[in-house]
């Protein structure tokens, strides 16, 4: 009788979390219309204060980080389409900052949300540093009192 081997399950990859608050947010709008691209790009930059992290992150807790939010579309009769990383996230000692492109409706709506305080922090989670470079997994922007709550629940 022979042994059937089990596939061992991958270990998954550890996840990075940092929280900081929102101090200040102001968009940007840039258009091109050139003969060889066409393209607008909206931006809303935040400056923030890292206030809670994963314990690997700690060193990072009471930095600033800016967090550049971007949206970028080709206008029409433009053959090639935009090749961008979703999120990428950058802790070094001198250096924090992060891009994620998100899509029109939630730039725009962004800096009013900040302005009522709908919007205070922002939470990003991220695979593991390689020499202070992350991709980011994902990015949640609300209350800090909701993502608590949120934690709570799961």
């Amino acid at each position: 009788m022979t042994k059937t081997r089990r596939k061992r399950k991958a270990t998954p990859k550890p996840v990075y979390s940092l929280r900081a608050e929102i101090q200040a947010a102001w968009p940007t709008y840039y258009i091109v219309d050139e003969p060889e691209r066409r393209l607008d790009e909206t931006f809303v930059r935040l400056k923030c204060v890292i206030v809670e992290t994963s314990a690997t992150l700690e060193q990072h807790r009471g930095e600033e980080i800016e967090i550049r939010l971007a949206c970028e579309r080709f206008l029409p009769d433009v053959s090639q389409s935009a090749q961008r990383a979703q999120l990428s996230l950058i802790l070094r000692k001198n250096l924090r900052s992060m891009v994620a492109y998100l899509p029109p409706d939630a730039i725009w709506a962004l800096p009013g949300n900040i302005a009522s305080k709908a919007i205070t922090h922002v939470q990003v989670d991220c695979d593991e540093l390689y020499r202070g470079v992350a991709t980011g997994l994902s990015i949640y922007l609300s209350t800090l009192a909701e993502m608590h709550s949120l934690e709570a629940r799961s």
